[in-house]
């Protein structure tokens, strides 16, 4: 489960590397991820380590504000490369040692060199947003030059805004022929400093920001952070409240799979797939709809409880079109296993093996798909997911064809979880008498959760006032999109599209994308017109 943390292992910074081996010898080889704190003085590195039993280690280091070095970590663990770029933008820090790509990764390429990062405590998110207003449109970069190109070989840029993707992202692409040789990311289209603007609101105003990092898993991120409050003001939410939240989870699970096999299943060629699915999926629109009042963003989870019941009548009728909805996944499971136009264009493509996958940290199905039982519900147990007899599916195959099954499969026991909870469902109120407004105390804590794609991590730091001193988040996609730019190499491009699409990314939600306005509570947009290419036809 999520937790307080009580103690860090504090080391020296020239140390990091040896210290880090040592603790991945001992079985703690999953970075979970890398926060960066402005302690003023120094900034604070904490790399959040994890077993394969769920077993979570901190490793602490601070290194000065005025020279902010260190070394890169990505020669032991290659998964680091993103989190310790995201570092670099955000807070100036350089990890010497780096062989992957330099430059700007979630800033727009117009963020003058000169400016202070945006993270550190005595930058002005208004500040931020004035010098950003008074550069011209800047032009966004290709990223052509990472590899030698032979005479064969051209690059082929793909996005940020493309056809292939709803939301905006930038691959560039080295091929030969039709064969993609090698892939190179850029993230950061849509970013606009949510974990800044966390820091100006108060706890309770931070569960709706925070809910809009992501549309599709909304109620994952704000329990998340729900859970790392509650663990720093000594809270424990009545039974009933936790088994209400697990329920809307699972419905969000469920939501989040179906959305996913539609997509698929329209990148495929299989359009009446997407249509099939994506019809089903509305009845459980609709029971979001009741049981919160809202579609997707559900403003369900609150510090202390949730912020509605569900009444008796509700529950059943939730039981009923689960399991109506329940057999038309089956059927679903039986059509696409054995379809011929689903194996030739899924079985086979985008393969790695679980080798790959720990090498890049993934979490959720995507590590699931390579034979590793991976699940912060089995693994760290939160909620009412201890009250309940759940299998997590896994395959061995690592390719598009195992995480259709995989998720297919993971609808069926999220129906089977649901309906235990109901069983089982203890009375009481799970509304607190008032809501939360007052001081967190000083103090550090973490929130882990299965969100629908995968492992969900956040860190929290009080300072005994109305506001976060720190929150850090680091959604899944962050963690599945570096597997991405791996496994392309040596597939077609026709594959491409599959292949992204199989780890289920949620750009919005990698690049936490929502800024709201600390006084008025009103969205804004960043006043520049951020990193659009020159179009020139």
């Amino acid at each position: 489960m999520s937790g307080k943390i009580q103690s860090k292992m504090f080391v020296e910074p020239g140390t990091i590397l040896d210290i880090l081996k040592k603790e991945v010898d001992n079985g703690f080889s999953h970075l979970v991820t890398v926060t960066a704190v402005d302690l003023k003085e120094s900034i604070e590195l904490i790399y959040h380590l994890s077993d394969l039993k769920g077993n979570i280690k901190h490793v602490s280091t601070r290194i000065p504000r005025d020279k902010p070095e260190i070394a890169t970590v990505t020669t032991l663990i290659p998964g680091a490369d993103f989190y310790e770029r995201e570092i670099t933008d955000l807070f100036g820090i350089s990890f010497h040692g780096k062989q992957t790509t330099t430059g700007r990764f979630i800033l727009p390429e117009c963020y003058p060199p000169g400016s202070p990062p945006p993270l550190l405590k005595n930058v002005d998110s208004n500040q931020v947003k004035d010098t950003l207003a008074k550069q011209e449109t800047c032009e966004f970069k290709a990223i052509t030059l990472h590899a030698p190109l032979s005479p064969e070989s051209v690059v082929v840029p793909v996005g940020p805004y493309h056809p292939a993707f709803k939301e905006p992202e930038y691959f560039s692409l080295v091929t030969d022929g039709e064969r993609i040789v090698k892939a190179f990311l850029r993230i950061g289209f849509v970013h606009r400093g949510i974990e800044k603007a966390a820091e100006n609101r108060s706890y309770l105003r931070d569960i709706f920001l925070l809910e809009r990092v992501c549309g599709i898993c909304s109620a994952s991120h704000s329990w998340c952070f729900v859970e790392a409050v509650e663990k720093l003001l000594g809270v424990e939410p009545p039974s009933r409240a936790t088994y209400l939240r697990t329920i809307v989870a699972e419905l969000e699970r469920i939501h989040s799979h179906s959305l996913w096999l539609g997509l698929v299943g329209y990148w495929i060629g299989f359009e009446s797939m997407f249509m099939w699915v994506w019809g089903i999926r509305e009845e459980i629109m609709n029971l979001m709809e009741e049981i919160s009042g809202n579609r997707v963003h559900k403003s369900f989870v609150t510090i202390g409880g949730v912020r509605r019941d569900v009444s008796d009548s509700l529950l059943r009728k939730i039981q009923e079109k689960t399991k109506e909805f329940g057999k038309q996944f089956e059927n679903l499971l039986d059509t696409l296993v054995s379809s011929e136009e689903v194996i030739e264009r899924t079985k086979g493509i985008g393969k790695y093996d679980i080798e790959v996958a720990r090498k890049y940290c993934t979490v959720g199905p995507v590590r699931r798909a390579a034979g590793e039982l991976f699940d912060i519900r089995k693994l760290e147990p939160y909620g009412a997911y201890t009250e309940v007899d759940f299998e997590v599916p896994t395959e061995e195959e690592g390719d598009v064809y195992s995480l259709i099954k995989i998720r297919i499969k993971e609808v069926l026991e999220s129906i089977n979880i649901i309906h235990q909870l109901i069983e089982k469902m203890p009375s009481g109120n799970p509304v607190p008498s008032r809501y939360f407004m007052g001081t967190v105390p000083e103090g550090e804590a973490y929130g882990r959760i299965e969100a629908p794609r995968g492992e969900l991590f956040y860190y929290v730091k009080a300072n005994n006032t109305h506001n976060p001193y720190r929150v850090k988040i680091r959604t899944p996609t962050l963690a599945n999109i570096q597997l991405v730019a791996n496994i392309l190499e040596g597939y077609s491009i026709s594959d491409f599209p599959v292949i992204v699409t199989s780890i289920d990314p949620c750009f919005s939600c990698m690049d936490r994308v929502t800024v709201i306005n600390s006084s008025t509570g009103e969205k804004t947009v960043l006043p520049v017109k951020l990193l659009k290419e020159k179009r020139r036809r």
